[in-house]
């Protein structure tokens, strides 16, 4: 009973810690809405054509309004992204039928959109 106790309160404590950085580390406690993007892979398009295509669609979400960060993804069966938005309105905003249209055209499956809230963000760099 007495360790059940500790356990909570060593909970309690780290939980009202201030988000401070560590070690000179960034940490942020801005509400922001992540989502993670997966379609299915053309099993006809090679690996390196996908490759010219991100780096071709770069321009486009460097324009994309509340989009704060996106990390292309590609593996064997799929590709996608991992992105960082302002707010969710943005998010769907981008993620519109239109959009979910046009990847299943490409593709020939309905792209699958995960809305995830992003209460506090860490970033390792130097």
């Amino acid at each position: 009973m007495i360790s059940r106790r500790l356990s909570i309160i060593a909970a309690a404590t780290i939980c009202s810690l201030p988000l401070t950085p560590a070690l000179g580390r960034a940490v942020s406690s801005e509400k922001l809405v992540a989502t993670i993007v997966i379609a299915k892979r053309p099993s006809n398009v090679p690996r390196d054509k996908i490759d010219q295509l991100i780096v071709a669609s770069v321009p486009t979400y460097q324009k994309v309004p509340g989009l704060i960060r996106k990390f292309f993804t590609v593996n064997d069966d799929s590709y996608g992204g991992m992105y960082l938005w302002a707010d969710r309105k943005a998010a769907e905003a981008w993620f519109t039928p239109e959009w979910a249209a046009q990847v299943k055209g490409r593709t020939g499956a309905d792209p699958q959109v995960i809305y995830f809230d992003s209460p506090v963000q860490i970033d390792n760099q130097d």
